[in-house]
């Protein structure tokens, strides 16, 4: 089946939406639904990159079904989400994130899925590159067939022990490979580039400040960066960060190959659900977009999508901005349970996190009610 070609408009314009960690199980929720749908009427996006966690894993909703069933299930949440695209007639492409990794059916037979879309522009991995759908997708000019922009698209696998995978290096090699290729197609310049991955790269954690433990609107490190405190530096990124990123331990070299010829315009990035901002680290930007969907933890009513605006003429200046359930659903509020979810800990940091913005207050109220039992104790 042939894919779309993916080209710029006639007026030189390119619209691309990210959209993060749905992380729905057995069709999607009816908000998740709502919000997608209200913002691709909105936006009208020529492309949309899935960044990972489109499913929920083995969630306990499938804990009890067997067979065919669960596969069905799985499948019902895959065909949900691509119908809200086709019914548009817009094309997209997929990464993998951990929790798809977790769900009970293997990567090939989700790719297999997505790819029964004719608008499904995902590609197999080339042989001897790890993981699922690691591919390249040209953007071609408004004339001609020039790729005037690339797109890459990796699998950052899944857990690892305490932490996460990094990239396999035959990954970060064929990224290498396939970018000097499409230079040397291109008459020796190298193509300006985009790049989405579910889990982000290791220097992210340089758009951070370390600080004092009790500073105001501290967050825990992961990872490499356990019992350090930091802030979002305000001075080299903008947006929202409501937790710490948990990239990798280890750095598969990923960031480093991507400066080596100055073609990549910006690495995004989703995992990471409460966070929406994005900052430039030794002249590369990187960024999240934050989670869109209802099924899990999120940042409450900031859940949204990334969107991106490029014009073929000045393909480095182009814009990004981030569009939220509360600018695109009104004054529409989260149910309880949702409010409830969202302020659940999404790690062991996060989790200490609260506790320890919570002692002093906690502290006050057991204070209080000592005082008043001593005080009616003196009364009587």
């Amino acid at each position: 089946m042939a894919q779309p070609t993916l080209r710029f408009r006639p007026d030189g314009t390119y619209k691309v939406m990210q959209i993060s960690d749905v992380q729905e199980l057995c069709g999607i929720t009816p908000r998740t639904k709502e919000l997608i749908s209200t913002v691709l009427d909105k936006e009208k996006p020529d492309f949309v990159v899935f960044t990972g966690d489109q499913l929920s894993g083995n969630g306990t909703s499938l804990w009890f079904v067997k067979g065919e069933k669960k596969a069905e299930r799985i499948r019902q949440t895959m065909r949900a989400l691509v119908e809200l695209l086709e019914e548009r007639k817009i094309p997209f492409t997929f990464t993998m994130g951990n929790h798809d990794h977790s769900t009970p059916m293997s990567g090939d037979d989700q790719a297999a899925c997505y790819m029964e879309s004719p608008l499904c522009c995902a590609q197999v991995s080339p042989d001897g590159v790890p993981g699922i759908a690691n591919h390249v997708l040209p953007v071609y000019s408004a004339e001609g067939e020039t790729s005037a922009m690339l797109i890459y698209c990796l699998d950052s696998h899944t857990g690892l022990g305490l932490g996460y995978m990094p990239l396999d290096p035959a990954q970060v090699e064929w990224y290498r490979n396939t970018r000097d290729a499409m230079a040397e197609q291109n008459g020796g310049r190298p193509i300006p580039s985009m790049l989405f991955q579910h889990i982000p790269v290791e220097e992210i954690n340089e758009l951070y400040t370390e600080v004092p433990k009790r500073a105001k609107g501290v967050l825990e490190g992961y990872g490499n960066y356990q019992g350090k405190f930091f802030v979002l530096n305000e001075e080299l990124a903008e947006g929202f960060m409501g937790e710490l990123p948990s990239a990798p331990n280890t750095n598969a070299g990923l960031f480093d190959a991507a400066l080596e010829k100055g073609e990549m315009m910006g690495m995004f990035f989703g995992h990471d659900h409460n966070n929406g901002f994005l900052g430039k680290v030794r002249g590369l930007t990187l960024g999240y977009s934050p989670s869109a969907g209802y099924a899990a933890y999120g940042p409450g009513r900031k859940r949204g999508v990334r969107v991106f605006e490029f014009n073929e003429n000045s393909l480095r200046e182009y814009q990004t901005k981030i569009l939220t359930d509360e600018e695109l659903l009104g004054d529409k509020k989260l149910k309880l349970f949702l409010r409830i979810l969202d302020r659940t800990p999404s790690s062991l940091g996060d989790a200490k996190n609260r506790l320890r913005r919570a002692a002093i207050p906690a502290l006050l109220i057991l204070l209080g009610i000592a005082g008043a039992i001593w005080g009616l104790t003196a009364l009587f």
